[in-house]
């Protein structure tokens, strides 16, 4: 009777196999680009350019590995530089990382030019990618299938927590291998079982976000976080804020 059911041919699998590695990576290159233009990295890259801008001419700004970028101040009372503490670092996996001179110290006009170029960016990415992935979703969903309304769903999720912590949730984890893979086999299938396997991945992994998203922000987990900034590893380490999971 299962048999009768359920296709369990190894071309199946193979084609389920290769439908989910395909998923896997476009879906979360998908989500990076998205993530580009989230409101909340929009907003930050403004205040940098605000800040940059407000700053005195002759300020002087040195990149510093791990760290970020420390701010050198001439003091004319007592005509020496004086460093302060770096107050924003971009981010190693940021499509814009590579817009941030890092050799040498950099004068004031740069580091407004390069922070212009880098909003200008992110507002691309804002138009083009956040609000055009929304949009689109949403279309395929009223044209298509009420099964994009899932994905949809998901996206929207996604993006709410990563504005909320700064943390990606959904990357190429083998958790995500795990709860794919199954489903599109189930997809596979056809009939009923497509409407089952869209619903039960897209809750599956709307949990797992959520779920993250709790540990990223709960006091529960606070000595957890702690520890895992203090020791640098683990999920919660300096190195990983902000970075796919």
């Amino acid at each position: 009777m299962a048999d009768r059911l359920m296709d369990t041919s190894l071309g199946l699998m193979l084609s389920a196999a290769r439908l989910t590695a395909r998923i896997s990576f476009f879906g979360a290159f998908g989500l990076l680009l998205v993530t580009q233009g989230n409101p909340r990295e929009l907003q930050g890259t403004a205040r940098i350019f605000h800040y940059l801008n407000a700053a005195p001419p002759t300020t002087l700004f040195r990149w510093q590995k791990g760290e970020g970028y420390e701010v050198v101040v001439y003091n004319s009372a007592t005509d020496e530089e004086e460093v302060k503490p770096a107050l924003f670092q971009p981010v190693r996996w940021s499509l814009t990382y590579l817009l941030w001179p890092k050799k040498h110290s950099q004068p004031k006009d740069v580091m407004v030019r390069a922070a212009l170029l880098a909003f200008l960016a992110r507002l691309l990415f804002f138009i083009f990618f956040f609000l055009g992935s929304f949009c689109l979703l949403g279309w395929l969903a009223v044209t298509q299938s009420w099964h994009w309304g899932v994905a949809l769903e998901v996206l929207a999720v996604h993006q709410l927590a990563f504005a909320r912590t700064h943390t990606y949730f959904v990357w190429l984890r083998g958790w995500l291998f795990v709860v794919i893979g199954p489903g599109v086999w189930m997809y596979l299938q056809g009939g009923t079982f497509e409407t089952i396997a869209v619903c039960t991945v897209g809750a599956l992994v709307t949990i797992a976000i959520l779920g993250q998203w709790y540990m990223a922000t709960s006091r529960r987990f606070e000595h957890m976080r702690d520890v895992g900034r203090d020791l640098g590893i683990g999920p919660f380490a300096p190195k990983r804020r902000g970075r796919l999971w």
